[in-house]
């Protein structure tokens, strides 16, 4: 993994000037709510709700554990959906106010002609696999992804697997759609399908190898994968002065229950892998040490020179028709939450390299 960031294992209180980056009243705080301090705390108006749109638990499960939720200034409502597509059709009904996705849904939806969303917050773990797995059925005589060339390979269409796994067909001297029989399904849906027997691959999630019992692994996603994660929003939400104001107290709040997580492994694990997820501790263990932790980096050039090589991955694979600038789907205005929220938890993210 090349990007991990430096955890302290305790939370050091460092006094840092918060500015409002145009959300209103901000404050010097260091206050704390549950296990975890808060670097700038915003003031938000009274009556305002925020709706989050997640992915198994992928917000609200650090939320609660470190207790990051707690004496919060608005309403609060998480809302689970099955992949980032279905994360951003919630945003742009106005069923959810922000939602959390991966790397590769951004560009997707853009090159489609969807052009009302943004990035507000990224975080990262280039280098990482990503607990992205292309696995083959056992006993099937693929020993590698050059033997995929006729066979049935499950993915879901318009995902960061969909984007690994015609990466790694790539750089075998195979392509998704012609060389291979592709079959496109739901995320939930791959897994089941695999199990059955239906597909002679498939791409799956790290705590779903597991479950399906450790199967042959012919790829995974090191060196495709850069580990965004992202929060994103409608666009015209950030005209809405309440809801800027609440998006800002939330990701600093996310910033702040990720780096608690990272930094108590056990609860994560336990939390996550064991209750969530349903795996067995030495599973979850391990797949935690391979893929490691990421960090909330601020939209600079840096990080938004990452997520381009995303949107340019997508293109060079095929999985999407058209380059897509990635510059103008971000939004860097929460970019001083993020960083206080990262010195007052001891948290440099390495540098990201070129």
């Amino acid at each position: 993994m090349k990007i991990l960031s430096t955890r302290m294992l305790s939370l050091v209180a460092i006094a840092a000037a918060a500015t409002s980056c145009g959300l209103g009243d901000a404050s010097e705080s260091g206050a704390s709510v549950g296990e975890v301090s808060l670097a700038t705390q915003v003031d938000v108006p009274e009556g305002t709700d925020l709706v989050i749109a997640e992915q198994n638990a992928s917000e609200s499960l650090p939320w609660n554990l470190s207790g990051a939720g707690e004496n919060v200034p608005y309403k609060v409502e998480f809302a689970d959906f099955s992949g980032g597509a279905a994360v951003i059709e919630a945003l742009r009904s106005g069923a959810a106010d922000i939602g959390a996705i991966g790397e590769a849904p951004v560009p997707i939806a853009v090159n489609s002609g969807v052009t009302d969303i943004v990035t507000v917050a990224i975080e990262a773990n280039p280098g990482s696999s990503g607990g992205y797995y292309l696995v083959a059925q056992p006993g099937s005589g693929i020993d590698g992804v050059d033997d995929l060339r006729g066979k049935r390979v499950a993915y879901p269409p318009g995902s960061g697997r969909h984007m690994i796994t015609a990466a790694l067909l790539k750089r075998a001297g195979l392509d998704l759609q012609k060389d291979t029989r592709p079959v496109e399904l739901a995320g939930a849906e791959v897994v089941p399908t695999f199990a059955a027997g239906a597909v002679d691959a498939a791409i799956v999630l790290g705590n779903q190898y597991y479950k399906l019992g450790k199967p042959p692994i012919i790829g995974d996603g090191t060196g495709i994968n850069t580990g965004i994660e992202s929060l994103i929003v409608r666009r015209d939400t950030l005209d809405d002065p309440a809801k800027v104001a609440a998006i800002g107290d939330y990701i600093g709040r996310t910033v702040a229950a990720g780096n608690w997580c990272d930094a108590h492994p056990e609860e994560w694990i336990n939390g996550y892998y064991v209750d969530t997820q349903g795996l067995e501790y030495d599973d979850g263990k391990e797949l935690l040490d391979t893929v490691g932790t990421g960090a909330f980096y601020p939209i600079d050039p840096a990080s938004t020179r990452l997520f381009q090589q995303v949107a340019d991955g997508l293109l060079d694979t095929g999985t999407i028709g058209k380059p897509v600038d990635i510059s103008g789907y971000v939004d860097g205005r929460y970019n001083d939450i993020v960083a206080k929220q990262n010195t007052l938890d001891g948290v440099t993210p390495k540098q990201i390299e070129n």
